[in-house]
């Protein structure tokens, strides 16, 4: 009996011990890694930036080897994106390295939970957006990756199934930049990360949606609650005795008497912000139906060529002035259109207030 007491009272003084080691090397490969990136953004020439991308590829891996290294809060200031799933799924580490040339090419790991061993594994990205022909319609791996800086991971759910969607950016080069909606997901009972998933309804060969405009462009793309107006046309009935449906049309067909098609109710659906939940308006004619529901969205800018024939040369490619949305709905990315995203100023307190201001990436780098 003593010494089982003994025991548990060596374990208790030892796993604080331990937990104190692990903090204290992560706390120094964070310390080695802050140094590293700092020549990774600022060294003069392209070898020695490459270099010391190397030594923070493999600084990284060793960090990420350690056990409970999941639990550890990264801070690596603007540097490098580290984003973690809400149910702690996996976490997906990005970061650019610019040449002298203007030239951007995306780095990262993921470290996902292996459901079989209970521990989380890691996988190295490689960036091989430039040698993708179909990026919005095809499947892709790690080894394979259409490379971002992460810069939002949203943890959507239906039917108790959890669905990842990544929002990223890319530098791309001097003449243009990138977005990218990128859903990913595991394989079954595994870890394997898999980039681009059928997720958007309508779309069917649709896996990531990809905004590539001019490099002086600024496009939003955010997550964020924002409201879905719906509005309904009900035709009021007639007062009185009635032969037929109310507001009936007569038949086009000729020869034939008697009932017409009813004119049906018409929905129409918009993202906005507005401060009124749900109102009614009435006037001689048909009666509206307004119901603003508060949502959680993707919403964004849409880009086109400011050139009639320039499609397809990215760096012609500016925002639209037309903003899309997509909400999630059923286990689906549902596009909503004439979206109008909105920030809320207190100060003016106005159903509509300012647009969403737009603003340049963080992980920009400008070569000089």
């Amino acid at each position: 009996m003593r010494k089982v007491i003994s025991y548990i009272a060596f374990l208790l003084a030892v796993v604080p011990c331990v937990s104190a080691q692990n903090k204290e090397l992560m706390s120094d490969y964070q310390s080695q890694l802050q140094s590293i990136f700092e020549e990774v953004y600022n060294a003069p020439t392209d070898n020695q930036r490459y270099h010391a991308n190397e030594a923070a590829l493999q600084l990284f891996s060793e960090a990420l080897a350690e056990d409970n290294s999941f639990r550890w809060q990264w801070d690596l200031g603007n540097r490098v994106s580290v984003l973690t799933s809400s149910d702690k799924k996996f976490r997906i580490i990005t970061w650019p390295v610019v040449n002298d040339d203007g030239e951007y090419e995306c780095f990262g790991f993921v470290q996902a939970l292996n459901e079989k061993t209970d521990k989380y594994d890691v996988y190295v990205l490689n960036d091989k957006s430039q040698y993708i022909v179909n990026r919005q319609e095809d499947l892709l791996s790690p080894d394979n990756w259409f490379g971002a800086v992460y810069q939002e991971l949203i943890t959507t759910s239906h039917e108790g199934k959890n669905y990842y969607t990544l929002l990223g950016w890319n530098g791309v080069d001097n003449l243009t930049q990138r977005k990218i909606i990128e859903p990913v997901c595991f394989k079954s009972g595994g870890s394997m990360p898999q980039f681009g998933q059928n997720l958007f309804r309508k779309e069917r060969n649709l896996r990531r949606v990809v905004l590539e405009y001019t490099n002086n462009a600024m496009v939003n793309l955010w997550y964020e609650e924002q409201t879905v107006r719906t509005v309904e046309h009900i035709r009021a009935k007639r007062k009185g005795p009635s032969r037929g449906p109310a507001y009936s049309r007569p038949s086009n067909r000729r020869g034939k008497k008697g009932k017409g098609r009813s004119r049906r109710s018409r929905v129409v659906e918009t993202a906005a912000r507005t401060s009124s939940a749900v109102r009614e308006r009435v006037s001689s004619g048909p009666t509206e139906k307004v119901t603003d529901k508060k949502m959680k969205m993707i919403i964004f800018d849409e880009v086109t060529p400011q050139i009639v024939g320039m499609e397809g040369l990215y760096q012609y490619y500016v925002p639209s002035g037309t903003e899309l949305a997509y909400v999630f709905v059923d286990g689906k990315w549902e596009m909503r259109q004439g979206a109008q995203g909105r920030v809320t100023d207190k100060k003016l307190n106005k159903d509509f207030d300012k647009p969403i201001e737009k603003s340049a990436p963080s992980y920009q780098v400008i070569r000089e």
